[in-house]
């Protein structure tokens, strides 16, 4: 099974690193479950806001309205293309444990988020 197989478009929402914590709270609080995947100006995934991130923010008493998703987001995700044989992805997971895994196109541009619910669906094939 290949990446590009899986449906990647669901359990998250996009924006960049210099939207404020306030707004993208709202994004995440529109989502059942996910995260924000921060992307740059030729829309590459640069990292990954979840609510932790933002809860760490406010207990540390910090203006969410000033403050960043560029300067709080997670960096340490993975990218995959779409081509990417499932299971390749899968031991790579399992052996780096990166916050998020995305797939980007040939460019390097965001194509998706695989989110816990890929991974089991991936282990499950």
């Amino acid at each position: 099974m290949k990446v590009s197989e899986l449906v990647l478009t669901d359990e998250h929402d996009t924006t960049s690193p210099e939207t404020s914590l306030v707004e993208a709270t709202k994004k995440l609080l529109s989502l059942p479950r996910g995260v924000l995947i921060i992307l740059d100006s030729d829309k590459a995934p640069k990292g990954v806001l979840a609510d932790a991130q933002i809860l760490r923010a406010v207990s540390e008493g910090l203006d969410c309205h000033q403050e960043t998703c560029g300067s709080h987001m997670n960096t340490d995700i993975m990218a995959v293309g779409l081509d990417t044989d499932v299971s390749e992805i899968v031991s790579e997971m399992n052996a780096r444990k990166p916050h998020a895994v995305v797939a980007v196109d040939g460019n390097g541009g965001f194509a998706g988020y695989f989110s816990p619910n890929d991974y089991r669906e991936a282990l499950s094939s």
